[in-house]
């Protein structure tokens, strides 16, 4: 982050040199076969899951649906198979990563309500075109993705360890230094945009891919400007854990006040208190002690809701002034390509990778509205 300009891409029509046509081509040649490489990881994981779920399970008495089974699963196919599997396709490309810098730790902790505002903003979106997609079909708005059903009622141990701890480390190799150290040396903007398009459309629903999309290009911006993964690492963590983890933990005892119909039960004690004029000690101690119950289950969540609110809004507030300030700019690459978008995008890698993840997002939203309809 400094002063300088920030560099826009160039959609001009203007004709390019054949030097540039030379580094176009080696340019697509990058992203497509990286664009294979992560459908190929993410088929991988998928056959992995698939294969353990029709015949493993079975074989070996395994409830589907234990909290404990789903992130293993995830763990082995996705972040360990699938992860080496990348790492095999993509050894062999060139590469050139970004040069090291340091980010002090004021910045770095700068970063957390610049995340908190991104999430707040691409949920809020999100959320409204998943509700738009689901509703009319009667799916809760709690139960339209996968991943939230996944969390509801698990181990804080597993999610710990693999939302927590393994996601943050596998999808910032994949969708930060990866695809990065092998393209940002034709254009900064093009890697930082590719970057975050492909790792929210790998989420495979609305829900999160608004918000996964920003933080992804913002992760990447941080990559291309210090070289150090481990600061991406250490910030997808953090959301990880903060939404995963704490919030989740938090969610589920409000979640049960909800469900549980203990605010019907409140508000019948409420009324019939009201009927007896105010004098019914035995009803006001009831309604007293079943409000505070509610209270104490829901309180806490409403609380760490309002401080993430907070939190987001001063993120709002610092992206209006660092924008209007310019504090983030990119710099001309060591093979600047003219028109990169065109090379990074329209080639067979990136076709198949667009096929393949718009069958992701169908295929999610025919099993979340199926599973509606069965029940």
């Amino acid at each position: 982050m400094d002063n300088n300009q920030f560099n826009r891409p160039d959609f001009s029509t203007k004709p390019v040199t054949e030097s540039n046509e030379s580094k176009g081509k080696a340019m697509k040649k990058s992203y497509l076969w990286f664009a294979l490489s992560t459908v190929v990881f993410g088929v991988v994981a998928t056959v992995i899951q698939v294969l353990c779920t029709r015949f493993l399970v079975p074989k070996l008495g395994i409830d589907p649906d234990n909290g404990w089974y789903s992130f293993v699963l995830v763990l082995v196919s996705i972040h360990i198979i699938a992860f080496a599997v990348m790492l095999l396709l993509t050894a062999k490309q060139d590469k050139m990563p970004p040069e090291k810098h340091n980010l002090s730790l004021g910045r770095l902790l700068l970063c957390i309500p610049l995340m908190a505002a991104l999430i707040g903003v691409g949920a809020v979106v999100g959320f409204i075109i998943n509700a738009v997609i689901t509703l009319p079909f009667g799916v809760p708005l709690d139960q339209n993705t996968g991943i939230i059903q996944m969390m509801t009622g698990s181990n804080p141990f597993w999610r710990i360890l693999v939302a927590g701890i393994t996601a943050p480390i596998v999808e910032e190799m994949v969708f930060r230094k990866l695809l990065i150290d092998r393209v940002v040396k034709y254009g900064e903007w093009v890697a930082i945009l590719t970057s975050g398009i492909m790792f929210g459309l790998f989420h495979g629903n609305f829900s999160q891919f608004f918000f996964a999309t920003l933080l992804g290009g913002f992760f990447a911006y941080i990559y291309v400007r210090t070289g150090k993964i481990w600061y991406t690492m250490f910030l997808h963590a953090t959301v990880n854990l903060t939404t995963s983890v704490i919030t989740m933990a938090l969610i589920e005892p409000y979640m049960d006040v909800v469900n549980s119909g203990m605010m019907q039960e409140y508000e019948d004690l409420v009324n019939r208190y009201a009927a007896t004029g105010g004098t019914d000690k035995v009803l006001e101690q009831q309604a007293f002690s079943l409000a505070g119950e509610m209270f104490s289950m829901m309180g806490p969540f409403m609380l760490w809701s309002s401080i993430l609110g907070q939190i987001a809004f001063a993120g709002i507030v610092l992206w209006i002034i660092f924008l209007a300030k310019k504090k983030f700019h990119l710099k001309s690459a060591p093979m600047q390509v003219q028109g990169g978008l065109k090379y990074a995008w329209i080639n067979v890698g990136m076709i198949v990778f667009l096929i393949y993840t718009i069958c992701e997002f169908v295929l999610n939203y025919i099993s979340v509205i199926s599973s509606v309809s069965v029940t």
